[in-house]
């Protein structure tokens, strides 16, 4: 039974890295380096960070499975790990994006909009980012009914899911910039 389910995380490390690799597609079609603004990088950076993230949440069970402990407690664990990790990828990536929004090179936005997206879309991705990270907690704390392997599975595809949304975010907004040049 434990090696079917860690069978799942594995499955989801691999869309994981097909993710990663996909998003890191767009470096390919963006063009070249000097293409890119300073915010552009940071955009890229939250893309990145939430599909390497979910690489590296999918495999911890595995490994620490590995170890000798029990899936439960990996996912336990791995359900505390994961909104550490949005927690401080979101807040450097944020203090980052607020540097430069307070050195001028920004587009005029206000500083609480997501790094990427206008108004309603930076506040969509904070609400949806904000889910995972209370979800994971609840299931943690033993707060959600059911097995929290399964939630911590859920937790990973939320997080898949909300880096495919900033990708799709930041494609859009590329071929809108480069549509108008």
């Amino acid at each position: 039974m434990e090696n079917r389910l860690l069978d799942v995380f594995h499955t989801l490390a691999e869309i994981s890295v097909a993710i990663t690799g996909f998003s890191s597609l767009i470096i390919i079609f963006r063009g070249s380096s000097t293409d890119w603004s300073r915010q552009d990088y940071i955009s890229f950076g939250y893309v990145l960070s939430w599909s390497i993230g979910s690489i590296f949440l999918s495999l911890l069970p595995i490994v620490l499975v590995e170890f000798g402990m029990k899936l439960s407690a990996a996912a336990q664990i791995g359900l505390f790990s994961t909104p550490a990790y949005i927690v401080v990828a979101g807040s450097i990536l944020g203090y980052t994006r607020n540097r430069i929004v307070r050195e001028g090179d920004w587009q005029s936005r206000p500083v609480w909009r997501s790094a990427i997206g206008s108004g309603r879309m930076g506040i969509g991705m904070l609400v949806s980012a904000s889910v995972i990270v209370f979800g994971a907690l609840a299931a943690g704390l033993g707060i959600l009914p059911g097995p929290q392997h399964a939630w911590y599975a859920v937790a990973i595809i939320l997080l898949m899911a909300h880096a495919i949304a900033e990708m799709g975010i930041f494609v859009v907004l590329t071929t809108r910039q480069i549509s108008s040049e």
